[in-house]
């Protein structure tokens, strides 16, 4: 068998599954320089740790030093480096800053800006569906699913794409999108080579995962042999983590005294993950050109649309996004608004009561097209903007709560 695709560190060399993730932008701070082994036998913590700690109000991390063994010592030293606190310290602070009222409004979507199928006629929708079938059957197309979460809104702590959804069939949402890429790729075959042809370039599909996801689904596409995909068609990485701050001064959490609590850094560690995991190099020696995004939860999503990716190509466009309109003023769902020359997301959290309830004189909302996560990519711009420009993406802060 071939081997799987598997994410590979910026030195070529494979990763093992679920290892260390560190973000371009948050670099670690350097903290493996100013401890040494012996520290590990000492009452106190490295003295040059501590300073580095105490300098950026996060001291309390070594607060149960004396207390620990010697392994235990051992990952809270390495803890400690893997992060870059005064960094997440800034990004805490921009996390919570709230809208003031000095600040504009933001500007909604031209109608113009909004293309619909249905206003096309059938030999332009056929036309760009062809071109779409074309890319996807001559290699061109990847395919990135979002899918480090764990179902615990449906009462388990399995990765959302291997629970039980209560379909008649019993299929998960990983073997029904599996078996969607697997149909697909053979309809792009025979549009393209002929009625009858084999698939010449398997679809690549890309599929993020958390630490807490990824040994787990991994097993479970193996134990179900890829649902019908070649082992080698497959790339699974996995995204990075962040610690937890307190909301009230943004001090970090301690899941134990010796370690760390952090939690998966959300669907914007995409970009990050990506560059770091070896995925675009792997998407650059394929010829892909266009990439297809989409989030695992989505049981209705239209994997790979040929007509919406001919749309984007034919039209040259950076990113294209496929939306729906709100079902309603106080649905919890961001929006696209205008943002320089192109377009961008404000949070439902982002908008206040007079915004998000505002309509047109024809009582369409103002703000009403939602951002669902299904997103269409070049791979110039994928490359070249999002993956190496970390800074264009503001932090949200997310809120958990723990009972004690």
């Amino acid at each position: 068998q071939r081997p799987c695709r598997r994410a590979k560190a910026n030195n070529g060399k494979r990763r093992q599954a679920g290892g260390p993730f560190r973000h371009p932008s948050l670099e670690p701070v350097k903290m493996s320089w100013y401890w040494e082994e012996e520290d590990l036998y000492q009452d106190e913590p490295p003295f040059r740790i501590q300073r580095e700690l105490d300098d950026i109000g996060q001291g309390h991390v070594t607060k149960q030093w004396a207390s620990l063994e010697k392994e235990e010592r051992r990952r809270l030293c390495e803890d400690t480096a893997s992060l870059n606190f005064s960094e997440l310290k800034k990004y805490f602070k921009g996390g919570k800053s709230k809208k003031s009222a000095a600040d504009k409004a933001p500007k909604p979507i031209k109608e113009e800006q909004v293309f619909t199928k249905g206003s096309m006629v059938e030999s332009s929708r056929q036309a760009f569906t062809d071109k779409g079938y074309q890319l996807i059957a001559d290699g061109k197309v990847g395919i990135v699913l979002l899918a480090g979460g764990q179902g615990t809104r449906l009462g388990t702590k399995l990765p959302k794409g291997c629970v039980d959804i209560k379909l008649p069939s019993k299929k998960t949402l990983f073997q029904i999108q599996a078996e969607r890429i697997v149909s697909l790729q053979k309809l792009a075959a025979e549009a393209t080579f002929g009625e009858g042809s084999e698939v010449r370039k398997p679809i690549v599909w890309y599929i993020m995962l958390s630490e807490f996801t990824r040994e787990y689904t991994e097993s479970y596409f193996e134990k179900n042999a890829y649902f019908g995909l070649q082992k080698d068609q497959i790339f699974f990485y996995t995204q990075g983590s962040l610690p937890c701050l307190s909301e009230e001064d943004g001090k970090i959490l301690m899941a134990s005294p010796s370690a760390v609590a952090k939690a998966p850094d959300g669907n914007g560690g995409i970009y990050r993950a990506l560059r770091s995991s070896g995925c675009l190099e792997d998407m650059a020696r394929s010829g892909i050109q266009a990439v297809d995004c989409y989030c695992v939860d989505n049981l209705l999503a239209h994997v790979a649309d040929p007509f919406f990716l001919g749309f984007c190509f034919s039209k040259g466009a950076d990113v294209g996004c496929r939306t729906v309109a709100k079902a309603s003023a106080d649905e919890k769902v961001g929006v696209f608004v205008r943002r320089g020359k192109g377009i961008g997301v404000v949070e439902y959290s982002e908008l206040d009561e007079a915004e998000a309830t505002a309509t047109k004189p024809n009582g369409e909302l103002l703000y009403n097209w939602s951002n669902i996560c299904m997103q269409v990519r070049h791979s110039k711009t994928r490359q070249d903007t999002l993956c190496y420009s970390p800074s264009l993406y503001p932090f949200h802060s997310s809120l958990s709560f723990r009972f004690r």
